[in-house]
């Protein structure tokens, strides 16, 4: 059904997995809430990530996702956050079930809800190519867009007042496997960290989930910062690099990702 499924991720940390030939990679179904999805690779999937029927808040950042279909959305309360999507996003309509959502950090149910398309934020991402998320513009629940980057004809909601836009750069994505690992390769431009302002992404950024109305934070309660990369460096705070790697260089780059 997929390479991980989860029903009822409460305060789960996902990190570190290479996560490749699945149908789905990473399936979070019902009740994904302080989930925190970060550091993973996934590639040659049909869908490396789906959300299903989740309420949140659940985090998914320094994510390199590659294959085709990115993501399918069938939930609310997600943040996406210094990600790489080479693949198609998905934005499922509105789902009648109704399913649980929790008192936060614990497994008792606090109430049930339908699933409404929105309640979404997308910060400081790199989307090339197939990325489309000008579906989230009919979204019922608002989303929250900003500091991303769009390459090679991925396009942006119009929820996003400033996005940055390179639609003839082409980032030559490659994943290549060699005996010592897995390397990508990928052309870079250092001024995107720069061209736009951005924020170091917190609890305070991130604001409260609508539905279970739970903010995003550590599972002991406490605030969170985004303030590290893909491979562990700390961010810029003043000046954060967008997608997964921070201030990687300009230009050609061979980076080993796993």
């Amino acid at each position: 059904m997929a390479a991980i499924k989860i029903h009822g991720a409460v305060d789960v940390e996902i990190r570190g997995n290479l996560i490749y030939r699945s149908i789905l990679g990473l399936w979070l179904d019902w009740m994904a809430q302080g989930t925190r999805v970060t550091g993973n690779l996934f590639h040659d999937n049909d869908v490396d990530l789906f959300v299903e029927v989740d309420h949140g808040p659940f985090l998914v950042d320094n994510n390199l996702f590659l294959s085709r279909k990115s993501l399918r959305d069938l939930s609310q309360g997600g943040a996406y956050v210094h990600n790489l999507f080479a693949g198609v996003i998905l934005l499922k309509p509105y789902d009648a079930r109704q399913t649980p959502f929790l008192k936060p950090h614990s497994t008792e149910v606090a109430g049930l809800h339908d699933n409404p398309p929105g309640d979404d934020r997308f910060y400081n991402n790199l989307f090339v190519e197939n990325p489309n998320l000008s579906f989230y513009d009919e979204a019922s629940l608002p989303v929250w867009m900003e500091g991303n980057v769009f390459l090679k004809g991925a396009r942006p909601s119009r929820e996003e007042k400033n996005p940055l836009l390179e639609p003839n750069f082409d980032p030559a994505i490659k994943l290549v496997e060699k005996p010592g690992g897995s390397y990508l390769e990928i052309n870079f431009d250092k001024a995107w960290a720069v061209e736009r302002t951005r924020s170091l992404v917190s609890t305070k950024l991130l604001g409260m989930a609508a539905i279970p109305k739970a903010s995003y934070e550590n599972p002991d309660g406490s605030p969170l910062r985004i303030d590290a990369d893909y491979f562990g460096k700390q961010r810029d705070p003043t000046y954060p690099t967008p997608g997964p790697f921070e201030s990687p260089g300009s230009g050609a780059l061979t980076l080993k990702v796993w």
